[in-house]
């Protein structure tokens, strides 16, 4: 982790509110210091803005005409205090969550440092929690779903507050542990209502959207809608976030886009895009839509999935691992269509997370307006070879393989990019996590894998 300056944090009294914003996602503070030559004026943070924001103020207005002129500061006089020390930085953690620097003054209020807390906290030895420092609220959109009830206990863990906006299409009841963190709060709501966006948007750090009608066969079945949600409601979302200053944003795409490759060679994130399917091509779309909003303070990010298997607490059996799985344990077979020699890129719902939380807490010079493949080369599989491995698990399923015939889904993808910036490595495997999917039915947990919540619509390989 790079090491903060007060350059990083702090403007001029004549600077504007954009120029704040600016500063406040290099800094990572969640709030900038105002001060003319070395004399401390006040503070604006993140919250002040968006407030200011939501009363029609102007970004382009003086950064003096919102500033909190009475921040939490240390005195010089202080530090040379244990008790005095101990006491300004328990006010700071309660009034700013996630705080970890305070600004060192004289008493004339002249700038002096920028200290690192956890620093102090170890020299004089205070009994805070380890997790005092973090506390950023995440917006997880969709974070009812397969993806979203993995990657939520992920981040709660890591010590972030969440809050998961959700039309819980597919019910809630799977959401009960999660919802009982202290940490998690779930708003019902719809992203193609603007007041429910901006209801969701209050008050976070960084915004994550898994929502969407997923899967060629659900967008084929209802094409009006799959345009509606994957595309216009995904772009008027990254508009509602970078209007009120959410500048963390990460859109969940996926390697589809890629559709029908020529030749053999690996597709990277500057390869042509060939969309066979309205799924693909509406994820174009907003991808495309996405980054143009990008400027110097919007930082959109988007992430090309493989396709997904896994458990999952909001089980999918629709997806062709976790459908293979299911009708081996079931049925005594696993289908494969088309001849299975087309190419997919496959990816576990658990690595899926880990991306998004690499992508979280990434420098934003490291993210702002690029694309990532995700996933793995080792699992760029044809769907025979995917059969074959969960036979292994299955030795007395029949391997039933349809005549060959055309898929124009056919993609081999490479994962350098992601795997090089963002240091990200998959840890999972189809093999083992068919063996969390097999328990899950065995013991009840699943009690009918062709319940229709299991699925989205059809099974989408």
């Amino acid at each position: 982790m790079r090491k903060l300056k007060l350059k990083d944090i702090t403007v001029s009294s004549d600077s504007s509110i954009k120029n704040a914003m600016h500063l406040l996602d290099r800094g990572g503070l969640r709030l900038v210091f105002v001060i003319d030559e070395k004399k401390l004026l006040g503070i604006v943070s993140d919250s002040e803005i968006r407030k200011s924001i939501l009363k029609g103020t102007s970004v382009s207005e003086n950064v003096k005409n919102i500033l909190n002129p009475n921040p939490v500061v240390l005195q010089e006089i202080q530090l040379n205090n244990q008790y005095e020390t101990k006491m300004v930085i328990r006010k700071l953690i309660q009034k700013m969550p996630g705080s970890t620097h305070i600004l060192l003054v004289d008493n004339q209020k002249n700038v002096k440092d920028l200290i690192n807390i956890s620093t102090l906290i170890k020299e004089n030895q205070f009994p805070f929690k380890k997790n005092y420092q973090h506390n950023k609220r995440i917006l997880v959109i969709g974070g009812a779903g397969f993806l979203g009830c993995i990657l939520v206990p992920k981040l709660l863990k890591r010590g972030y507050k969440v809050r998961i906006l959700d039309n819980l299409m597919y019910g809630s009841s799977h959401l009960s542990p999660i919802l009982a963190h202290t940490n998690c709060e779930l708003l019902e709501g719809d992203i193609r209502n603007i007041s429910t966006l901006v209801l969701a948007l209050s008050d976070v750090d960084a915004a994550i959207n898994l929502a969407a009608i997923v899967g060629d066969p659900a967008c084929k079945n209802d094409p009006e809608s799959a345009i509606e949600t994957n595309y216009l409601a995904n772009k008027a979302v990254a508009e509602t976030c970078k209007y009120f200053q959410v500048n963390r944003f990460i859109y969940a795409s996926t390697c589809s886009v890629y559709g029908q490759m020529e030749g053999n060679d690996e597709l990277n994130e500057n390869s042509a895009l060939n969309p066979v399917s309205l799924y693909a091509k509406s994820k174009i779309q907003s991808e495309e839509g996405i980054l143009d909003l990008m400027d110097e303070n919007f930082s959109p990010t988007i992430l090309r999935m493989g396709t997904l298997y896994g458990y999952s607490p909001r089980m999918r059996f629709d997806l062709v691992a976790n459908a293979m799985t299911k009708t081996a344990i079931s049925e005594g077979k696993i289908h494969v269509h088309a001849g299975g020699k087309q190419w997919r890129p496959m990816l576990s719902v658990e690595d899926a997370a880990e991306a998004y939380i690499k992508c979280l807490e990434a420098p934003l010079e490291k993210i702002r307006g690029e694309i990532f493949n995700v996933g793995s080369e080792v699992q760029n599989y044809q769907i025979l070879d995917i059969a074959q491995i969960i036979k292994k698990s299955f030795p007395k399923a029949q391997l039933i393989v349809e005549k060959e015939s055309f898929d124009p889904r056919n993609y081999l993808v490479s994962f350098s990019k992601i795997q090089k910036i963002l240091k990200f490595k998959t840890k999972h495997t189809i093999d083992s996590t068919t063996k969390q999917i097999v328990k899950a039915i065995k013991s009840g947990e699943i009690k009918n894998v062709n319940d229709a919540k299991y699925y989205n619509i059809v099974i989408d390989s």
